[in-house]
């Protein structure tokens, strides 16, 4: 396996900022606030976002009330910044792999296979957060299909018939999600790394993306 490019091994390694608190990834400021979205992404993957409470979330970052709200104003305000860190990770993951898809996948399921509840944050429960939560989805998922375009050959971005690249761009997302979202909810998560060659396969057949060269 090749070694792994700074930003993901940054965010793969977990480190605790405090005893007995949620873990974060060590590229993220050794501050209280990250103590708190560690700890709402770890109760959000335990007990589902709408059964969480902010007595849950500062127990697991090991934070008092006094600071949980002199970051946040509720558990809906706190869970959107804890999807934004991570959607800004994942981010910066795949734009370091890139510009070929299978090496920008293959990072972004080690991400997520190190970091479980961080990818349902980014999955599964923004999508409890009512219409916030799915603008938040819907313009990280623009975000990354302009990734996905990028990195198709030149002279194979003609989309089939009616469809725009950018519709090609988002089915391919859309089945990439839809993979990962299932593994994350079976408890599968570390089994994502070693699916990124078949992903892969499985786009070119259906004529998604390009075959690789």
């Amino acid at each position: 396996m090749p070694a792994a490019a700074p930003a993901l091994a940054a965010l793969t390694r977990p480190v605790v900022l405090r005893h007995g608190a949620a873990a974060v990834p060590s590229a993220w400021p050794a501050v209280a606030r990250s103590r708190i979205l560690a700890a709402m992404a770890q109760c959000a993957a335990v007990n589902g976002f709408l059964d969480v409470t902010v007595d849950d979330v500062i127990v697991a970052a090991k934070a008092s009330r006094r600071t949980f709200y002199e970051h946040f104003a509720n558990r809906e305000e706190c869970l959107l910044a804890t999807y934004d860190a991570i959607r800004d990770d994942t981010l910066r993951i795949v734009v370091e792999a890139g510009p070929a898809l299978e090496p920008a996948l293959g990072a972004l399921l080690r991400y997520f296979a190190a970091w479980p509840a961080h990818a349902r944050i980014l999955c599964v429960d923004i999508l409890a957060a009512g219409p916030t939560g799915l603008a938040r989805h819907e313009r990280t998922m623009t975000l990354l299909a302009t990734e996905v375009v990028r990195y198709q050959d030149p002279s194979q971005r003609r989309a089939p018939g009616a469809l725009r690249n950018d519709d090609v761009a988002h089915a391919v997302l859309g089945a990439v999600h839809r993979i990962v979202q299932r593994r994350l909810i079976d408890g599968r998560a570390s089994t994502l790394p070693r699916l990124a060659p078949a992903i892969c396969t499985l786009l070119a057949a259906e004529r998604l993306v390009p075959a690789a060269s």
